[in-house]
């Protein structure tokens, strides 16, 4: 399985998504890693459909998600501009009794994920409402997160909330 997971990470490194995808279907056996890395692959170089039909067919084929696999699924799903996005992910967390580790819903990177996304997609309003949400769950933001909120205010027309926040 190591051979195979490298050289799917080298094919999807330097863009042959289709030897990837090859090597992916041509596995004995897979693992979450390997899940993982066509996931990230695909988000990575821009597909973001294909990466997030690889997550459903994850689930189809039976493996459970690990903290990275969430993180990158909601990563893409931000960056994609999909607005249903976290509550889908906060719902499997929820359904699969993985809060206790610390998933996402009080972590800093799927906040700022979704605050950057939702501002890159010019949905600056509904980033807001994300990082007012932020606020409230008492998460720390980063200087990422800020530039995430002023482009949100940017976007949104809102110049003196966005001088606001300093």
């Amino acid at each position: 399985m190591l051979l195979f997971g490298t050289l799917i990470h080298q094919s999807l490194e330097h863009n042959n998504l289709e030897l990837g995808k090859q090597l992916f279907d041509w596995m004995p056996e897979r693992d979450v890693a390997s899940w993982n890395s066509m996931i990230q692959g695909f988000a990575n170089v821009g597909h973001y459909e294909e990466a997030l039909a690889l997550f459903h067919d994850m689930e189809i084929y039976v493996f459970r998600p690990n903290t990275l696999t969430l993180l990158s699924t909601l990563s893409t799903y931000a960056i994609h501009g999909a607005l249903e996005a976290r509550a889908w992910i906060h719902s499997y967390v929820d359904n699969n009794n993985l809060n206790r580790d610390g998933l996402p819903r009080t972590d800093l990177v799927t906040w700022k994920s979704i605050i950057c996304g939702m501002a890159m997609h010019g949905h600056g309003k509904n980033a807001l409402c994300y990082f007012s949400e932020m606020n409230e769950s008492q998460v720390s933001l980063d200087e990422v997160t800020m530039v995430g909120v002023l482009s949100a205010c940017a976007h949104a027309g809102l110049l003196e909330q966005g001088q606001g926040y300093f």
